[in-house]
């Protein structure tokens, strides 16, 4: 959500026209997108998966939160619609989660999934501001066993 300067220097609230403006936007290229997907010809066997699935379920979320854009607008307050400024701190974590998923591309590729996945998500606990046995190992080890049963042996991706 956008905000403008007064003369003052105080904030005021943008036009629910103009919150609402790029929310219209997307609504539009999301259905723009649907039509494309339902227009992809579907392969003459059956198949178990459509190739128009993900376009279809990417148009879909596209729409709905599009929308829901275009309602917020007009129904959220200004006050709530207030962000905090960015700090040094924040910028840095920021900084951090690049580098650390950045890392994981990288170590992935020379070390097993499972040992690499924990390495990011310990280190991105770490960046979050989580200190103890339970953030740095527990944490991870329950996320990296929920991917590894979810893809590797529920969906078989090779990892």
């Amino acid at each position: 959500m956008t905000a403008s300067l007064t003369v003052e220097g105080q904030r005021r609230a943008a036009s629910p026209l103009r919150e609402a403006a790029l929310g219209l936007v997307f609504l539009v290229l999301g259905i723009v997108v649907l039509v494309l997907a339902r227009a992809i010809e579907l392969p003459q066997r059956n198949t178990a998966v459509s190739p128009r699935i993900w376009p279809e379920a990417l148009a879909i979320g596209l729409i709905a939160l599009s929308a829901l854009q275009v309602i917020v607008a007009f129904v959220a307050t200004p006050e709530a619609d207030e962000q905090e400024p960015s700090t040094r701190r924040g910028v840095v974590r920021v900084i951090g989660f690049i580098a650390c998923i950045l890392a994981f591309g990288l170590f992935w590729y020379f070390v097993h999934f499972l040992i690499s996945a924990f390495v990011l998500v310990a280190a991105l606990t770490w960046v979050a501001g989580g200190r103890g046995v339970k953030d740095l190992a527990m944490f991870p080890a329950v996320i990296v066993a929920v991917l590894y049963v979810l893809f590797a042996l529920l969906l078989k991706v090779p990892v």
